[in-house]
């Protein structure tokens, strides 16, 4: 079973406790009828406090679900990329680039096509600087395919020139 299934059988058998305790000491009941009185007063008589709160809880239950992979998600052609900003370069991940531009590569073959401009994660994936990427990606056999051509440009101007620009924003002195 992977990680998620097991948190999700954890989840259900908690709750699955709770509510058969709730209805073993006899308060399930009066609970839910509070609760229910108390939602129909705030969704009756103040549906603008009750809207903002459970906005708040499903931005809140977003950004906790989210929060590992903040700022780190690219798409493209529905796939999903991993980017990661060091502060001084962008990298990509090897198996991402890959699934991007359909090749089967060994990760020591695509990092030999950039030599010193790949590194390892902590998890042992390979990451390759973007903007060697890119000048692999305009040298390339194939460098005019259609996909490679939208592969590079989306690197240029979704990540690289993003990255640039935040840079330079926190180069400038204040004033």
């Amino acid at each position: 079973m992977t990680r998620t299934a097991w948190r999700a059988l954890a989840v259900t058998l908690l709750l699955a406790a709770f509510f058969i305790g709730l209805k073993v000491f006899g308060i399930a009941l009066p609970l839910f009828l509070g609760l229910g009185i108390v939602v129909a007063v705030v969704a009756a008589l103040l549906p603008w406090i009750g809207v903002r709160w459970l906005d708040d809880l499903l931005q809140a239950g977003r950004a906790w679900r989210w929060r590992h992979e903040e700022g780190r998600h690219h798409g493209f052609g529905g796939l999903s990329i991993s980017i990661e900003d060091d502060g001084r370069h962008v990298w990509i991940a090897g198996a991402d680039l890959q699934r991007a531009l359909h090749t089967t590569d060994r990760d020591d073959v695509l990092a030999a096509r950039m030599p010193g401009r790949s590194r390892r994660d902590r998890r042992g994936d390979l990451l390759l600087r973007v903007d060697a990427v890119v000048d692999y990606l305009s040298t390339a056999p194939g460098r005019m395919e259609p996909r490679t051509v939208r592969l590079r440009r989306y690197l240029e101007r979704e990540v690289l020139f993003p990255a640039a620009q935040r840079r330079r924003r926190e180069q400038v002195p204040p004033a």
